[in-house]
């Protein structure tokens, strides 16, 4: 008998937003799959083509079809009549199973495939059992240019914190502002005075999208240096070789911290993930992992 996954044993991750996001989806769909010895597919088909987010996994270099093709009108016309999942790609056949919610679902360990899952996933709990694989297949290295491989030399030692800074949409799109926001400045102040009563010497690199934040607060904070990667892969890497993290509400800086595998290294992450009325529906219990502080 074959060992090969059979078309019954297919696990489907269906894709959207940035890096960070597209890197929990992945994870929750890569231990799925290796739990039933399935193939993974990549549905891509939430990407426009115009549009700001795009499929952003291929430096890794994952085993997975890539599968794209949207809902055709009677689709659309199923699903605005419930009868069709929504976003449910016409090509696919199987069990289309969306999260039920931000908090960690147990229920996820009892999918059976064929399955396309649909949502965040925003926990390590839905990947802890092949943590060390994942760890390993998202290299950040694989993001990174080879400038930013020689910059990362400087961020060697055991006092170099990445200080994360997200604004870009959190800050200029009114949907993304009422469910995350800016992070406020007493954060990274708490942060920074933390870091420095367990590392005194502490060297601060500061990264984020808004190049003129980031800046402003290096000149504010003695010593501090901005980290300017080409690309959002190179500041993810770089921030990964700091040896503690302060990250923003961001899946983005997340992963930096996350992958940064070395022991003992603080990680700093924020108690406002979202907004308080986002924050009601959107208990972020299962996103922190229980050794990293929240202020």
């Amino acid at each position: 008998m074959s060992d090969m996954p059979s078309h019954n044993r297919e696990v489907a991750v269906q894709l959207l937003g940035g890096l960070g996001n597209q890197m929990f989806q992945a994870a929750a769909g890569l231990a799925l799959a290796r739990r039933h010895g399935a193939r993974l597919i990549f549905d891509v088909s939430r990407f426009r083509a115009k549009g700001l987010r795009a499929f952003a996994l291929e430096p890794f270099g994952l085993d997975a079809e890539i599968r794209t093709g949207k809902q055709g009108l009677a689709s659309r016309a199923q699903a605005a009549l419930g009868l069709k999942p929504r976003h449910q790609p016409d090509w696919w056949r199987g069990r289309f199973h969306r999260e039920s919610g931000f908090a960690y679902d147990p229920a996820f360990e009892t999918l059976q495939p064929p399955v396309m899952i649909a949502g965040y996933f925003q926990s390590e709990r839905y990947f802890s059992s092949i943590g060390d694989e994942i760890a390993r297949l998202f290299s950040p290295e694989k993001l990174a240019c080879a400038k930013a491989l020689q910059q990362a030399e400087c961020l060697a030692g055991d006092d170099s914190v990445a200080l994360h800074i997200r604004r870009g949409d959190y800050a200029h799109d009114r949907n993304a502002a009422a469910v995350h926001g800016v992070l406020p400045e007493n954060y990274y102040r708490e942060a920074i005075r933390l870091v420095r009563e367990q590392v005194p010497q502490a060297r601060f690199f500061i990264a984020s999208d808004d190049a003129t934040t980031a800046t402003n607060l290096a000149a504010l904070v003695h010593g501090a240096q901005v980290l300017s990667g080409e690309t959002a892969g190179d500041d993810l890497f770089l921030m990964s070789r700091c040896r503690h993290h302060i990250i923003a509400n961001s899946s983005f800086s997340w992963w930096s911290a996350w992958l940064d595998r070395r022991p003992d290294g603080l990680r700093i992450a924020p108690q406002a993930w979202f907004t308080p009325e986002a924050l009601r529906t959107r208990p972020i219990d299962d996103l922190i992992p229980p050794d990293w502080v929240r202020l």
